[in-house]
């Protein structure tokens, strides 16, 4: 089997150079081709070590180098300190523009860390059990389903102050692919760091649409930047607060973001 996967990734690489489109298919399978190796990794390695929080932290750098050599994006990282400059548990926020977020993510992975994705994605196949194995946690969003979202979030933010676990959120909530400005945040992630009073961790990624743009097929070589901010602490804030908190964080990613694209 091994073999012809090796020989469909040769064949996409070549074609990858006859037209733009192509080049852009070509990619796109090769970065999916990425994910489905890593599952097959993650249900390899985790059945050893099952929902152990680090098992991701031990197999992002695979997938990270196998996705350089897949769409030839290199990420350039600054402020990675601040990932363990707090030893606790803490919120990882990050803008959302593309796929390819998940390899500028993997990139920083910092130890005890775990994404909460909605709860369909566990039935996913390969995906959504190398997932469940990993650790990360998987989120009811009907509406019906409240009460227990109030309760799973409730043992969230505990295990954020008894295991220090690191909770990586989006809180744009979807993919932000066409302005250079992020959508408003959401406030979940931040009622979850004000409850649990533990830190937030800004992290910000440059503009992809210059390598990369699903409307005009663009998906090329080039560099991404990623910086981490220092934590933002929580320590003393209520309810009352989280309104003021999520738009200070979003002022500060922003301004960040801004001069991130500055430099590209």
């Amino acid at each position: 089997m091994w073999l012809w996967v090796l020989i469909v990734v040769v064949a996409l690489y070549i074609l990858s150079w006859i037209s733009k489109p192509i080049n852009y298919i070509c990619k796109t399978l090769l970065y999916a081709m990425v994910f489905f190796i890593i599952a097959i990794a993650h249900l390899v390695y985790c059945p050893f070590f099952p929902r152990n929080r680090d098992n991701t932290y031990v197999l992002a750098p695979l997938f990270y180098w196998l996705s350089y050599f897949a769409t030839g994006i290199w990420v350039e990282t600054e402020g990675t300190e601040h990932l363990e400059s707090y030893d606790g548990g803490y919120i990882l926020s990050s803008n959302h523009q593309s796929a390819l977020d998940t390899m500028c993510i993997a990139r920083i992975w910092p130890h005890r860390a775990i994404i909460m994705m909605k709860k369909s994605l566990m039935y996913v196949p390969f995906f959504g059990w190398a997932a469940y194995l990993s650790g990360h946690e998987f989120i009811e969003r009907k509406s019906g389903g409240s009460n227990s979202v109030r309760d799973h979030m409730a043992q969230i933010n505990e295990r954020i102050k008894t295991e220090k676990l690191r909770v990586v959120v989006f809180p744009e909530g979807t993919r932000n692919r066409e302005s250079d400005k992020m959508l408003p945040f959401k406030k979940g992630g931040f009622h979850m760091a004000q409850q649990s009073q533990s830190p937030i961790v800004p992290v910000c990624i440059s503009n992809v649409r210059n390598i990369y743009s699903r409307r005009n097929w663009i998906f090329s070589r080039g560099t991404l930047k990623v910086r981490v901010l220092e934590p933002i602490s929580t320590v003393g804030l209520t309810v009352d607060d989280v309104t003021a908190l999520t738009e200070r964080v979003q002022t500060l990613m922003q301004e960040n973001i801004d001069d991130l694209n500055k430099s590209l």
